[in-house]
């Protein structure tokens, strides 16, 4: 006799049957910013996990995505005060930068991002459990936001320019 439990697991696929095209190896984000330059971190970590359940050795279990530094108090507060000292109160490098060179910064990390669609669409259908057609709308969406901005960002610089 078929249990409930039972017959509600056939609902979720089998790990071995995901197409390796979506199945993504862990990302293990050992390293933190601090002032320009990555640190690797050896202390602990945490363990980010699926939404999105699938059949592995007769159970159900949630797919392991990677894990990401669990900072210590010296670490995070050591990041916290060189950002601040970077933003200078407003007079920092990024707000004093021109117009002109944040957007070419923006642009340019717009175009590495994108060279990184597909990484970043398996992720957010692993992540939060977003279909494949609305996790590209929204990875879409987000760079036609970015662009947007920049272009409302060189239409303001221009009117303030007269």
């Amino acid at each position: 006799m078929a249990t409930l439990k039972h017959d509600l697991s056939v609902l979720f696929p089998a790990s071995d049957s995901i197409p390796p095209d979506f199945a993504s190896p862990p990302v293990e984000q050992r390293e933190f910013l601090v002032d320009g330059e990555l640190r690797t971190w050896d202390g602990p970590s945490q363990e980010v996990l699926s939404v999105v359940c699938v059949r592995r050795d007769g159970r159900l279990e949630q797919s392991r995505l990677g894990s990401y530094p669990l900072l210590d108090e010296a670490a995070a507060t050591e990041a916290l005060e060189a950002a601040c000292t970077a933003y200078d109160h407003g007079k920092g490098e990024w707000p004093t930068m021109s117009v002109e060179r944040r957007i070419r910064h923006v642009q340019d990390f717009t175009f590495r991002m994108k060279q990184h669609r597909r990484e970043v669409v398996n992720l957010l259908m692993w992540e939060i459990g977003k279909p494949l057609a609305d996790s590209e709308k929204e990875f879409d969406r987000t760079v036609a936001y970015i662009d947007d901005t920049i272009d409302a960002l060189k239409n303001l610089d221009r009117i303030s320019s007269r």
